[in-house]
């Protein structure tokens, strides 16, 4: 058995989109959950008139460490009293976008979440 969930959530005031797929498999008694999402945020907005302009905003960001930083994390869990194994994986980072004269600084996070269980099905 396969479902599909596709979640597409747009919220105008936070700036704020994400998009997110649900997978859950079934085979052998097993019950694989995969929920990937992913998450962007316009975390600036700057507006450029000349070319010069925009070389020194960027000379200006390369020196931020803090929009330089990555981030990647994964966490494994084994429960045994569960009979459950999980997964997750996250990455977080940021990139920019220049549309005619302004820029916009775009953070963004991406996570994968696995979960494997035994089926509760009597068969």
């Amino acid at each position: 058995m396969r479902e599909l969930i596709f979640k597409n959530l747009t919220t105008p005031s936070s700036k704020k989109r994400e998009v997110s797929v649900k997978e859950v498999t079934e085979r052998n008694g097993l019950v694989s959950s995969t929920t990937k999402r992913s998450l962007y945020f316009i975390r600036g907005v700057h507006k450029v008139h000349s070319k010069d302009e925009l070389k020194k905003w960027l000379e200006k960001r390369k020196g931020d460490s803090d929009l330089n930083r990555k981030f990647f994390h994964i966490l494994r869990d084994c429960s045994s009293k569960n009979k459950e194994d999980k997964l997750i994986c996250k990455m977080r980072g940021s990139f920019c976008i220049i549309s005619g004269n302004i820029i916009y600084n775009i953070v963004f996070i991406h996570s994968i979440r696995i979960q494997i269980h035994k089926s509760e099905k009597v068969g």
